[in-house]
């Protein structure tokens, strides 16, 4: 661990625990004020749903690494404070859980103090951890062996947070293939004429001085040539006849973390927080059928309804989960990544903007105030006194 160079963040009030019923409160609202269809949701218009969990990519040290931030040394007290403040958004984006692969919890040195903050959104069922077994000691021991060459084995006599044994800290089984056996099938295609490695493959063959086919043929072989590690680019850059040059080796980081992000998506059916200050942190994925979501186009629409900084700096934890828990708040969202009717968002914030009640929201009272005023001039729902 990291010792005490990292203050740790004032701890939030405890969480206010929300059920379930607002998904269906939700759904009733937005199929009544849209004439029997949610705009954006089932019609073709947008891909987004908020009853996907999200996926917390954005401190997975892989990923970080891509975009030249290491999760660690001098970098672990900026990405610790930029990952509580992603969290915030995240934890909006979704009706369901945020995902934490529980690889994070070993491998990440300042995990335990950010667990430590997310811990009333654990005893609220908020956040979940992602792994092949329950037991996080048992998986702790699956990765000693996938690690095992690795002189800095993050695995070996590592401690699990106090947080990690709350039993409302609670497991998300993982379905689906393993990660590596998803991109080792990604990356035999890859090798090929047109993939995104097939560079990689022509320069290996020209620098080893051995015919194209041999060099495609070893590195076809990778995933087997790794004997269990993980499918990380370290230790793929260990199995190659030559020593890939600096432009090689920033490919097959982003190939790899990119087959990594697609592999928990789909197999998670889960979303992911992108187009943040670190970074896009994508590794250049795309489409991905309305789950790759921007941060700041959420920033963006908190702008407009004068809550960015009550989300941003003085909400607690429980007010962020009444927030997006609102009815209104999941129908503003939704057209704020539907690009048909963001249009009708902004003109609605336009609007609200001008009444004499509309201000910087500073409490979540205020916040819940305008989130609703917003809401209510996109379905002409103005006040009596307002109508002429």
């Amino acid at each position: 661990m990291m010792g005490d160079e990292l203050e740790r963040p004032a701890p939030a009030q405890d969480v206010w625990a929300r059920r379930d019923a607002f998904v269906a409160a939700r759904d009733i609202y937005v199929t009544a004020m849209l004439g029997g269809t949610a705009q954006g949701v089932g019609d073709g218009r947008s891909a987004y749903r908020r009853d996907r969990s999200l996926f917390v990519q954005y401190t997975n040290p892989e990923i970080l690494a891509c975009y030249g931030t290491q999760a660690g040394g001098e970098h672990a007290g900026l990405i610790l404070a930029q990952a509580l403040d992603a969290t915030r958004l995240a934890l909006l984006l979704t009706e369901r859980h945020l995902l934490i692969p529980a690889s994070y919890i070993f491998e990440i040195p300042w995990y335990r103090i950010f667990l430590g903050c997310l811990e009333p959104l654990m005893h609220a069922g908020a956040i979940r951890y992602i792994s092949p077994v329950p037991d996080l000691t048992d998986y702790r021991e699956m990765k000693v062996h996938e690690y095992r060459r690795d002189p800095l084995n993050p695995y070996h006599h590592a401690e699990l947070p106090r947080t990690c044994v709350d039993p409302d800290f609670m497991w998300a089984p993982r379905h689906g293939r393993a990660t590596a056996a998803g991109i080792g099938d990604l990356w035999r295609d890859a090798l090929q004429p047109g993939g995104d490695l097939h560079g990689i493959v022509r320069e290996t063959a020209h620098r080893w001085r051995r015919p194209y086919g041999r060099a495609e043929r070893l590195l076809e072989r990778t995933p087997e040539r790794l004997d269990g590690q993980a499918f990380i680019a370290r230790f793929v850059e260990r199995t190659l006849p030559t020593r890939p040059t600096p432009a090689e080796r920033t490919a097959l980081a982003f190939f790899l973390s990119r087959a990594y992000l697609r592999s928990y998506l789909l197999d998670m059916d889960a979303a992911v927080l992108v187009d943040l200050p670190t970074g896009d942190l994508t590794c250049g994925l795309t489409g991905m059928d309305g789950r790759l979501l921007s941060a700041r186009r959420l920033d963006t629409v908190l702008h407009w309804l004068r809550t960015r900084e009550f989300v941003h700096r003085t909400a607690h934890w429980d007010e962020l989960l009444r927030l997006r828990s609102l009815p209104e708040f999941g129908l503003i969202v939704e057209h704020a990544y539907d690009e048909r009717s963001n249009h009708t968002l902004r003109t609605s914030a336009m609007r609200a903007r001008r009444s004499s009640g509309f201000r910087p929201a500073g409490t979540y009272a205020e916040a819940r105030s305008n989130v609703l005023a917003v809401a209510d001039a996109m379905t002409d729902r103005r006040p009596k006194e307002e109508n002429p």
